[in-house]
């Protein structure tokens, strides 16, 4: 008799680290220049809005993104968070204008992404299906 596959909902959360030397230029970073909103603890210990100190959430959608202090940090070049967006080209001008210049991709059928790399070597990606009436360029 074969078991039932389990109904996936989504991502709950999703957590990159920082070193803890950079806690508070991360702070900046993730919510003055990517814009997230700052959400209170879930945690029981976490002792208010922000977390242990160590440990902070932002709201992204239905999910959230949490960063962490890690004390023996080591950034890896493929893994990354993938996070959609709504107006992808005006989410690139925020970045711009924080001059963080973005390339649009087309690889992924249907939707157009760009790659943001934070400064701790956190590989992100923003996406958001293609708009009515916008094609993806054709490749030579």
């Amino acid at each position: 008799m074969e078991q039932s596959r389990p109904q996936f909902e989504g991502v709950h959360h999703v957590l990159v680290a920082v070193p803890p030397d950079a806690k508070e230029a991360a702070h900046r970073y993730y919510e003055d220049v990517l814009g997230f909103v700052p959400v209170a603890s879930p945690l029981e210990s976490g002792g208010g809005s922000g977390g242990s100190g160590n440990l902070w959430w932002y709201r992204c959608g239905n999910a959230e993104l949490h960063v962490s202090c890690v004390a023996d940090y080591r950034a890896h070049v493929r893994p990354h968070v993938a996070i959609s967006v709504k107006d992808l080209p005006a989410y690139r001008e925020r970045l711009a204008r924080h001059g963080i210049e973005t390339t649009l991709n087309y690889g992924y059928m249907g939707s157009w992404r760009i790659y943001v790399v934070d400064p701790w070597n956190n590989r992100l990606e923003f996406i958001e299906p293609l708009p009515p009436g916008v094609t993806a360029p054709v490749r030579a």
